[in-house]
């Protein structure tokens, strides 16, 4: 199910601050620190709508662009596709498609979640 919190993005100075309290405030400690071992995900979504890998971009501009973070299971991370799953795995950006039609606004919403944080 998806569990939606507010956070203040500002109170944290880096990414393993950030994952640390999310594994907290959660009950998934220690599953967000290597998502190689325990096959977890954090994805954001920018303010342009782009689904982004979680600590690919410098601290200072994902602050300034998260808009909100996903939490992905091992289970979700296999329902994106045997693709999609490897490109996460090897840490590299998948950008979907942020244009206009429905199709493309429900891949956001219809992302499978354990948790939602909004900014």
């Amino acid at each position: 199910g998806v569990c939606g919190r507010s956070l203040d993005i500002t109170q944290f100075h880096s990414y393993h601050e950030l994952r640390r309290e999310l594994g907290q405030m959660f009950g998934i400690e220690g599953f967000l620190e290597d998502p190689q071992r325990s096959g977890w995900q954090l994805v954001f979504v920018d303010r342009e709508n782009d689904i982004l890998l979680l600590g690919d971009d410098p601290w200072e501009a994902f602050v300034n662009n998260v808009w909100y973070i996903k939490i992905l299971s091992p289970e979700d991370v296999q329902k994106l596709g045997k693709e999609e799953a490897k490109s996460l795995n090897r840490g590299a950006v998948e950008r979907m498609s942020s244009s206009t039609s429905a199709d493309d606004r429900d891949l956001v919403s219809g992302m499978p979640s354990l948790g939602s944080l909004e900014y």
